[in-house]
């Protein structure tokens, strides 16, 4: 048992050496690198929102170019002068339509002397 116990102990030891060779870096140098990490993550970001703002910008530059160039549809004089306004719903109606102000029917008298007139 004795011999168990020395064996056991020396490859102890051994691996105890070997992980000290692995040990972590200082905090000074992470931190460093973490910061530096974090400066050019920053850079980028600058960089790609310019790059959308430029954008962005010569987006709605080329609209207001091309909206001024468009023809007006819609006369300002024919906006003055009428007054005539018609529903867009006006296009489903029949072409022939009854105009209960302007063409009133007559009312069919009753053929008795006595009666009315027919509804």
């Amino acid at each position: 048992m004795k011999g168990s116990d020395d064996k056991l102990r020396e490859r102890l030891s051994q691996a105890w050496a070997r992980r000290a060779g692995d040990r972590q870096p200082p905090f000074d140098s992470t931190w460093q690198s973490a910061q530096s990490r974090h400066a050019a993550s920053r850079r980028r970001y600058r960089r790609f929102a310019g790059v959308a703002a430029t954008a962005a910008a010569i987006v709605v530059g080329l609209n207001a170019l091309t909206s001024m160039q468009q023809p007006t549809y819609i006369e300002v004089a024919e906006l003055l002068e009428s007054t005539y306004w018609s529903a867009p719903s006006d296009v489903l109606l029949p072409d022939r339509e009854f105009d209960i102000y302007q063409d009133m029917p007559v009312l069919f008298e009753s053929t008795e002397p006595a009666g009315g007139t027919l509804l």
